[in-house]
């Protein structure tokens, strides 16, 4: 689990120019540009917060300022109406230069429902091709591009950690809500591959409304020896509170799939760095606001993975973390 800081762009050489490159000066504009951003969330939600303000802050020094020469609009699914469909017609009315999909349902909304407004989409474990949002990873050809955290071998690493973290782990449950169709079967695999190596059974574990939670973890737990797995879904996130709370209270060892998670009490957390998935999102915002064509622009990979531990709850469930783990997290909540 060697802490990473990495670029990883998927093609060409026209993507190599990093953040830091980006021009300071203020891009000269005869109106002001509109970029509107379709989120599962709440608008206020805090998770969404710290990544607006680290898409805010990249999309500054790039030149391009909030109130000045850029207007930043929030359409979220989460409303009176609840439905994807519906919000991103909310979204396609704002007559937006650029549209953020955020999440796969965000982003399959748009696809169903405009092939002509630039979509830069944050889509987390799926493969963009194989949903049809592009046509491929090199040159997505259409109305859309952006980040996919597609990465199967990470899969496996949860599964890694798991069993560095609880060493007696035989079982992992694998956390998720089947009607949101956001799990990557690549990546499935590649946590039972590791998982058999590691002689470690895995099951999973479907939930699809806020009720089943406790029941469902409460009956892994009557086993022995487990310990759980939540690959990202909009369900976990909604109801990680609830989530945390009913696998501290059972006692089981889990590892979640964000940051934010472990600050709210969760055991540990490895992902791509949320926050800096929104500064590449920033990237193709500005190349597309400065004329170039989404269907051009490669889809990326994450650049930065992050290792949050949650000592005081590791702690409260009677494990050590090896100091060496400690030593290389990007994050110790003590």
């Amino acid at each position: 689990m060697r802490r990473r800081e990495f670029i990883t762009l998927i093609g060409g050489a026209g993507l190599s120019e990093s953040i830091a490159n980006w021009p300071r000066t203020v891009w000269a504009q005869d109106r002001i540009r509109r970029v509107g951003i379709l989120v599962p969330l709440p608008a206020t939600d805090p998770i969404f917060r710290r990544n607006m303000d680290a898409f805010t802050a990249a999309m500054k020094g790039a030149g391009w300022i909030d109130g000045r020469n850029l207007e930043i609009k929030v359409v979220s699914i989460i409303g009176s109406r609840k439905n994807p469909v519906d919000a991103a017609m909310d979204a396609i009315a704002l007559s937006a230069d650029v549209l953020i999909a955020v999440t796969p349902v965000a982003a399959e909304a748009l696809h169903l429902k405009t092939n002509a407004v630039p979509v830069v989409f944050v889509v987390g474990w799926i493969n963009p091709v194989q949903s049809g949002f592009a046509a491929a990873i090199n040159l997505p050809t259409g109305n859309m591009t952006g980040i996919t955290d597609l990465e199967p071998s990470l899969g496996g690493k949860w599964v890694q950690l798991l069993k560095q973290i609880a060493p007696g782990t035989t079982r992992v449950g694998i956390v998720y809500n089947p009607d949101e169709g956001t799990i990557s079967g690549l990546l499935l695999e590649a946590l039972k591959e590791s998982a058999g190596k590691l002689a470690v059974g895995v099951v999973g574990l479907p939930i699809r409304n806020e009720a089943e939670i406790e029941n469902v973890i409460s009956a892994f737990a009557n086993e022995s020896n487990g310990g759980l797995i939540f690959p990202a879904d909009i369900f976990t996130a909604t109801h990680r509170a609830r989530i945390i709370a009913a696998t501290n209270s059972h006692r089981v060892p889990a590892i979640f799939p964000y940051r934010y998670f472990a600050v709210d009490g969760g055991l540990a957390a490895y992902s791509p760095d949320q926050s800096n998935e929104f500064r590449q999102a920033a990237y193709f915002v500005d190349r597309i606001l400065r004329g170039e064509k989404p269907g051009t622009l490669p889809i990326q990979t994450p650049n930065k993975y992050e290792l949050v531990i949650n000592l005081k709850t590791a702690k409260a469930l009677g494990l050590a973390i090896p100091a060496g783990m400690l030593s290389v997290a990007d994050e110790v909540i003590e």
